[in-house]
């Protein structure tokens, strides 16, 4: 369905999509002073006499606040949620300080001809940059003094060689027609080669192992094929068709299975069925944002504040998460099925405090916003903290631990880790890295170069890969008769594993590469995801929810039991990374701990309190697989044992140059996704980031909806939402209706199915004499049941025939059209057990007592005519 824009006096006014209408109010200058959105929150904007914006009030009263100077810079910015950040400038209009809400304060030094020299952190820290004659960076001191040099092509001006500190070089090379990279050289010297359509696209790259890939697209440059070459002559082939939009429609994979997306009329991904039992299916509210989303053997649904956060979930056990927070977003408070689960004092974007049961965490931080100390305690009891410093260039350099001592470390030119210290009975970690990055650990001596960066040997261990370059077998023992082979699928995704023992284990994932389930030796366990978050797991012997700081993979709590009265809560203890490092019960007892070695090995593991509750999570993303001691990596599986993962990156050069490297420094990088590190410090400002390796071809597969939308101010009236269920019991009470136990938004969808084939009631499950199935439906919404149960009460008020007409009882009626008024299933003559799915119902029908005509007993959505 196509957007719509209204423009009035050649601004615009409105703009509406499907049934949701955006509409701007503006002064006689013709800015915006008030933005309301569909759902009729409004924002309110103020200006000055010259135009410049004043503020920004939101729908939760907060503001957000500019001060100008005569000029028209920016010198002060008070945040929604009360921080204050100030900014001056030279006489030339450069940006010299910026001093944010906490008061630390950043300098940026200019050259007479407006070039960045040198940059100052809050600590003091300088970073320098020096320029050619074309004013390109040729060279980057960093904090320590270490210089990277960069060496540019005479006639392209691009990068043509980049030198590190430690005298290792990666080179670039480009056509001269279209100015694009068509080769990379890495600091082994082995060479990733691309090239390119008429277009500019990829039509084919050759990895550094020699592995081509080529793309065949459409004239609108839409990938339609995709074509692996392994080493042996093996070919996988991927098609993809697509809708005149160019929307993927179905993905057939090189084993022939067809992966098949569904839209709405909006575009909005709806379906995706990849032929396994349960597709996934998402539903959105009038905003786009993610209200529902089925998988597996569960649902996920979200409600959301005015101002479009979170601020309730429901687990697929049906416990219920609701989230509270200040003004400007800042959380304070989750709770638990109606009871608080954890507390959360935050300034300026800091938490400063966190309640967890009966344990108090309290946090600071240096200047640059990284954890500097965090201490673990009752009220007034202190249990255990930790401290941690850094290095001028931010690198981890020392941690106090009051439960398992100091620690040091170590880093080589290049910030690799080399080494780590511990203060108590721990051995050393000693590490050193070829060329190319490759982790190669001293105490266990192994190859010091590794073709396509695919490690072959360490230690006594020996490794084959397949012709694609995944890791199918390691040999170790004497003789090599220890024998451990994976199998894979045709999307590299791990399958299948048999260990030296014979023990074996299967693996299967959904149409997004999420793993739904494994099976150990016959015991099954299925996963349940929210977006690329692991939020529970379940098997015969146990079911866990896990709950996440708000927009991250840092693990807040762990939910064990089923349902809402078994659901008992543990809060994670997390480092800087935010790595697991204790599980807590409520009153504050440490039932999990783990220490682990520098890449994530688990070196010891004590397990307390009467359960001995174990937990699998790791490093961020990543979940520990017992039988194979691999952590499941969301896109692949690391092994922490060497610190590398098992396959190469599916998004190849996009991931970096080296395809199987975790991250380039474990004690401050993380890779949630298995796809791409990301440092959690925010860095310094660089007047340049060469990219030149980061390109990447894209499938156009419609991405993971997303719990939210990208900006905060995203808004849904859940109060609204909220009134008129209460509203609707009412009715259902007043008038003693059956209209919430049987056509509420809130009855899951196996049990409005079961109306359809055998006349189950959905509330009760109870089936009548003569079974047979009865048309079942309900609203997508309190409000829209609400909204259809006034428009037929209130009818005649309006001065219309009350009803429309009677039904085959003779019970008068009202029957209207309502736009997206709910769903449901029919009967199926020909096959009772699948009945016939409607999700646009676009009519409702209530029904009123024949003698008390005024009085309804039931309410529900309809058919057309």
């Amino acid at each position: 369905m196509p957007t719509s824009y209204e423009y009035r006096n050649g601004f615009l006014h409105s703009r509406s999509r499907g049934d949701a209408v955006w509409t701007y109010r503006r002064n006689a200058q013709g800015d915006v002073t008030e933005a309301v959105d569909p759902d009729g929150q409004v924002s309110h904007y103020h200006y000055d006499a010259r135009g410049q914006l004043l503020s920004i009030r939101y729908p939760d009263t907060s503001r957000h606040v500019f001060v100008w100077n005569t000029l028209g810079q920016l010198v002060e910015e008070t945040l929604p949620d009360g921080g204050v950040r100030r900014f001056s400038y030279d006489a030339l209009g450069r940006r010299t300080t910026t001093a944010d809400e906490h008061g630390a304060v950043s300098r940026q030094h200019w050259d007479a001809i407006g070039r960045l020299i040198q940059t100052t952190s809050p600590t003091g820290a300088t970073r320098a940059y020096s320029y050619g004659a074309y004013h390109q960076v040729t060279a980057e001191r960093d904090e320590l003094g270490r210089i990277t040099r960069f060496e540019y092509d005479d006639d392209l001006h691009l990068v043509s060689r980049r030198i590190n500190p430690d005298g290792t070089r990666v080179q670039y090379r480009y056509d001269h027609a279209q100015l694009l990279l068509t080769e990379i050289e890495n600091e082994s010297g082995e060479k990733y080669r691309l090239d390119y359509t008429p277009t500019g696209l990829i039509r084919q790259e050759t990895g550094f192992d020699g592995r081509r890939t080529a793309y065949a697209y459409d004239l609108n440059g839409h990938l339609l094929e995709k074509t692996e070459f392994g080493d042996d002559g093996s070919v996988l082939v991927t098609h993809y068709e697509r809708d005149a939009a160019g929307r993927l429609l179905v993905k057939t994979l090189p084993d022939g299975v067809k992966v098949i997306y569904q839209y709405d009329r909006l575009g909005r991904l709806t379906g995706v069925d990849d032929g396994q039992k349960h597709p996934l299916a998402f539903e959105y509210d009038l905003q786009d944002r993610l209200i529902t989303e089925h998988q597996g053997w569960g649902t996920l649904r979200y409600a959301y504040d005015a101002c479009g956060q979170l601020k309730r979930m429901r687990l697929p056990d049906n416990s219920k998460l609701d989230y509270q927070y200040a003004k400007g977003g800042a959380l304070t408070a989750i709770h638990l099925n109606g009871a608080p689960l954890t507390q959360h004092v935050y300034q300026s974007g800091r938490e400063q405090q966190r309640q967890q049961g009966l344990l108090l965490s309290e946090y600071t931080y240096d200047d640059q916003g990284r954890l500097l100390a965090h201490a673990v305690g009752h009220q007034h009891d202190s249990l255990y903290r930790r401290d941690y410093a850094y290095s001028a260039n931010g690198n981890l350099e020392h941690i106090a631990d009051t439960r398992h001592g100091q620690r040091t470390y170590g880093y080589d030119a290049l910030d690799r880790l080399i080494r780590v210290r511990h203060s108590r009975d721990e051995l050393p970690e000693s590490f050193a890295h070829d060329p190319a990055g490759n982790l190669l650990m001293q105490e266990r001596p192994g190859p010091t170069h590794i073709k396509g960066n695919r490690l072959l040997m360490q230690c006594d261990r020996h490794y084959d890969y397949d012709a694609f370059g995944n890791l199918i077998r390691e040999r170790r023992g004497t003789a090599q008769k220890l024998v451990t082979e994976y199998r894979y699928d045709c999307q590299h995704r791990l399958i299948g594993l048999t260990r030296p023992d014979g023990k074996t284990a299967t693996y299967q994932y959904d149409a997004f590469g999420r793993r739904i389930s494994k099976t150990v030796d016959g015991e099954k366990t299925e996963f349940f995801w929210q977006g690329d978050q692991l939020v529970a797991e379940s098997s015969k012997t146990q079911h866990r929810s896990y709950v996440y700081e708000p927009g991250t993979f840092r693990p807040l709590a762990l939910l064990d039991g089923k349902g809402p009265k078994k659901a008992c809560p543990f809060y994670y203890q997390l480092d800087h990374l935010g790595t697991p490092q204790e599980l807590t019960d409520y009153s504050g007892e440490i039932v999990w701990s783990a220490q682990y070695d520098a890449y994530g090995k688990v070196a010891a593991i004590t397990l307390a309190g009467e359960e001995y509750l174990d937990q699998p999570l790791r490093f961020q993303g990543q979940y520990f697989d017992a039988e194979s001691g691999l952590h499941y990596n969301r896109h692949r599986y690391y092994d922490p044992r060497l610190g590398r993962y098992l396959t190469p990156d599916p998004i190849k050069l996009a991931g970096g140059l080296n395809q199987y490297q975790y991250v380039p420094n474990p004690t401050g990088w993380v890779d949630p996704l298995g796809l791409s590190s990301n440092c959690p410090p925010s860095a310094p400002r660089r007047p340049m980031r060469y990219e030149a390796g980061r390109v990447v071809v894209e499938e156009g597969a419609p991405p993971l909806p997303k719990m939210t939308a990208q900006e905060r101010r995203a808004r849904l009236d859940e109060v609204a939402e909220e009134n008129a269920k209460r509203r609707v019991h009412e009715y259902e009470e007043l008038y003693d209706m059956h209209t919430v136990k049987k056509h509420s938004s809130e009855i899951s969808d196996p049990a409005l199915k079961q109306r359809a084939i055998n006349g189950a009631d959905p509330h009760t499950g109870e089936v009548p004499k003569g079974a047979k199935g009865n048309p079942s439906s309900q609203f997508h919404s309190w409000r829209m049941h609400l909204g259809a149960l006034n428009k037929a009460m209130t009818k005649d008020k309006n001065g219309l025939i009350r009803h429309t007409g009677k039904d085959q009882k003779k019970n008068p009626v009202v029957r209207l059209e309502l736009p997206g008024a709910g769903r449901g299933y029919r009967p199926n003559k020909k096959d009772a057990q699948n009945p016939g799915l409607n999700e646009g119902m676009n009519w409702f029908e209530v029904k009123f007592d024949k003698v008390n005509t005024q009085e309804p007993f039931t309410g529900f959505p309809a058919e057309g005519k």
